[in-house]
């Protein structure tokens, strides 16, 4: 292992070159020393001065260091090279190309260095483009609130106006005009309240209250709330649970919001009267839960976008179904902060919201 490392460090590899250029230096310096001088001096002793000799010495000094410097040059003439091909992508990655990667070469510290810059750039351009769809998304969401908020206050405004110029005939044209505001005004609340529960389940610091729950268990307790309401729209609720105990960790307030804003889109785009059914099955470790129901007008398009943001079904009834489009987006980020899946699916005129979460042991 030790003998792998000194083979692949880069210092022990300038070290061998060296080494290598001042050995071949000397080898220059005997030739020169034997061959050239020593037979000068050996032909020309008796006119040879001390300056001559000076002289000489030092030409044979200076032609063993040119020879050191050529031979050492030459030999770390690659490493030369890499290092300015390095410099010369690293500049362009940083003004043109974030993102992009150099080519690794060998297995030394300059390997290293480049799989290191290869990372930071991937990175960085993963930040960048997570930056910039948070910065698309937040701009996103200010013009749809901006919107939505806009449509019931206009309203609400309208009708005060109308209230408060006296041109009301009768009190019960001023209590139609009362309720239409009080409703608006709840339907704006409601609004508000889901925009910072979404922008709340946004924030990555949020922290669960977590505990093991029996997720059949919840759910029967959450259907004998809904049985009466739905029952009274020509609603029928039919659930097939299975008889052990499926028990997940879980937040329980968040999980029951998760069902409740599944339901309620149930009621509002099912077909009347019809079924909604509810199967809850153990699967590969998952408690999966599916409710189904039959829905009207719902395309692929829909259920490919029912979990974004103010999405809404058929937008041409909007006057008639009410909603924030912000119901089913807030249960996607819940069960994503449970380490979940939630998804839609369709089969004819039947719908299936489906939600996977993992069971405890």
């Amino acid at each position: 292992m030790r003998s792998n490392v000194v083979g692949r460090s880069l210092s022990a590899k300038l070290l061998f070159k060296v080494a290598l250029s001042f050995f071949i230096s000397l080898a220059a310096l005997w030739v020169l020393s034997n061959v050239f001088i020593t037979k000068y001096i050996v032909e020309n002793r008796e006119s040879l001065t001390v300056t001559i000799y000076n002289v000489l010495v030092a030409i044979i000094f200076a032609l063993s260091i040119a020879i050191f410097t050529v031979t050492f040059l030459v030999l770390v003439n690659r490493e030369i090279k890499y290092i300015k091909y390095i410099a010369h992508k690293v500049k362009w990655i940083s003004s043109e190309e974030l993102g992009s990667t150099l080519e690794v070469r060998g297995n030394d510290e300059l390997a290293e260095l480049c799989k290191n810059i290869n990372s930071m750039s991937i990175e960085l351009k993963n930040r960048f483009e997570k930056e910039r769809e948070l910065e698309k998304t937040k701009t996103e969401l200010i013009t749809n609130v901006s919107h939505d908020l806009r449509t019931p206050l206009t309203s609400i405004i309208g009708y005060l106006d109308i209230l408060s110029s006296e041109s009301v005939k009768s009190s019960e044209e001023q209590k139609e005009y009362l309720s239409s505001t009080y409703s608006l005004s709840i339907k704006l609340k409601k609004l508000i309240d889901e925009l910072f529960e979404y922008t709340k389940l946004s924030n990555s610091d949020i922290e669960l209250q977590l505990s093991d729950i029996d997720i059949c268990a919840l759910i029967n307790q959450l259907l004998g709330e809904y049985i009466p309401i739905f029952e009274a729209k020509g609603l029928n609720i039919v659930s097939h649970m299975p008889k052990e105990e499926l028990i997940v960790n879980a937040d329980i307030e968040k999980i029951v919001r998760v069902f409740d804003n599944i339901l309620s889109n149930a009621e509002k785009y099912s077909y009347k009267p019809s079924d909604i059914v509810i199967d809850v099955e153990s699967l590969d470790g998952n408690a999966v839960i599916t409710f189904s129901n039959i829905a009207e007008n719902i395309t692929k398009e829909d259920t490919d976008k029912m979990f974004e943001r103010f999405y809404r079904i058929d937008k041409s009834r909007s006057s008639r179904v009410q909603g924030s489009g912000l119901g089913l987006a807030i249960a996607k980020k819940i069960v994503e902060l449970h380490h979940g899946d939630i998804w839609a699916e369709k089969n004819e005129n039947i719908i299936s919201f489906k939600v996977k979460l993992k069971l405890k042991n």
